[in-house]
């Protein structure tokens, strides 16, 4: 084979090559060739309903009101015949101070009273006379008058000697015992009032306006399975946290049902008044850093709808602004969804 053959040899090999190639090329590989791609979307409409809200708040009871006993003299504890779980009732007696000490000091008191008393009563009868001056009287009527409020200081050291019980309740705590000397101001005894128990729960900002003082709720416990008690909202605080955006309000429990105890964990179900509001499914809102937003649908184009939400009701969420009544938004087809984007509304 000469130079000459070879080279058309080489030359037939290359332009079939070449043939074959083309040949097999597949047009889908042409970006020019493609079909644009579709985004299949589902909607929905935002609609205005008549619902209530129900939502249920842990908590946990808690005495009408908790006293602590406190001493108002200084003293050795003499007596202290109560114990915790003992209930007490109003005026009944708590604990003894030993009182010898009060005791000889309001006797003092009373002499030193009787004395000025004399005293007085002679200058004044002198001072006519001109044997004692007005000066002298005076100050005699001071000493006097001193001594009046000593001997009262005297019988309010001795009465608080003895501690009475100023509300009927539960004693809860005991934290002394007979023949301690107990310091002034000393945290002696704690006392319940079992009357009546609350619970204080938080509530967000914005169920806040939909209750009202005296609106009953349901209170389980759950020490009490299997057991429901109506309770009353007795207070509502004025002030929101900053932080949680939630408020406190007291909850009452009355009568007390046999076994509940404070301190016991509760769950409050709180029941709003029906009003009228524009919902949507929670799961058709998306999330940035410019807040919460939807994709509404217009003319088969994805529109961005920035939103403000409120209070979340099962599958549904309350849209505060940004929405209207029987407004097309997407439902489900969002992901990769854009701006301005050409979708297709798959019928259901």
């Amino acid at each position: 084979m000469n130079f000459y053959t070879f080279t058309l040899s080489s030359l037939h090999i290359c332009l079939l090559c070449s043939f074959l190639l083309t040949g097999c090329s597949d047009p889908a590989s042409n970006p020019a060739s493609r079909k644009p791609t579709v985004h299949l979307v589902e909607t929905v409409q935002a609609s205005l309903q008549n619902s209530s809200i129900k939502q249920t708040i842990s908590g946990t009871l808690q005495a009408i009101r908790t006293v602590r006993i406190i001493n108002q003299v200084p003293g050795l504890l003499t007596a202290l015949p109560v114990f915790p779980g003992d209930k007490v009732s109003q005026g009944q007696t708590l604990l003894k101070l030993d009182d010898n000490l009060l005791l000889a000091e309001l006797q003092k008191a009373q002499a030193t009273l009787n004395q000025t008393k004399v005293d007085y009563r002679r200058l004044k009868d002198l001072a006519p006379r001109n044997l004692a001056s007005e000066s002298e009287v005076a100050q005699a009527k001071t000493l006097h008058e001193i001594a009046e409020a000593d001997l009262h200081l005297k019988q309010t050291e001795l009465a608080h000697s003895t501690i009475k019980a100023p509300i009927p309740g539960v004693i809860s705590q005991r934290l002394a015992e007979p023949g301690d000397v107990i310091p002034l101001h000393t945290h002696l005894l704690t006392l319940l009032d079992t009357s009546s128990l609350k619970a204080e729960i938080q509530l967000s900002e914005l169920l806040l306006p939909l209750v009202q003082m005296g609106n009953t709720v349901d209170i389980s416990i759950d020490a009490l399975s299997g057991q429901t008690f109506s309770g009353t909202i007795k207070r509502i605080y004025p002030d929101i946290d900053k932080n949680t955006r939630q408020g406190t309000i007291e909850i009452s429990l009355n009568p007390v049902p046999e076994g509940a105890l404070a301190g016991q964990f509760c769950r409050v179900t709180i029941h709003t008044q029906s009003q009228s509001r524009l919902m949507i499914p929670y799961d058709t809102i998306r999330q940035d850093k410019k807040g919460a937003f939807v994709f509404a649908l217009k003319e088969n184009q994805a529109h961005r709808v920035n939103i403000i939400t409120g209070i979340q009701q099962g599958e549904f969420i309350e849209v505060l602004d940004g929405l209207t009544d029987q407004q097309t938004i997407i439902s489900k087809g969002l992901f990769g969804i854009k701006e301005n984007m050409k979708v297709t509304l798959v019928s259901k």
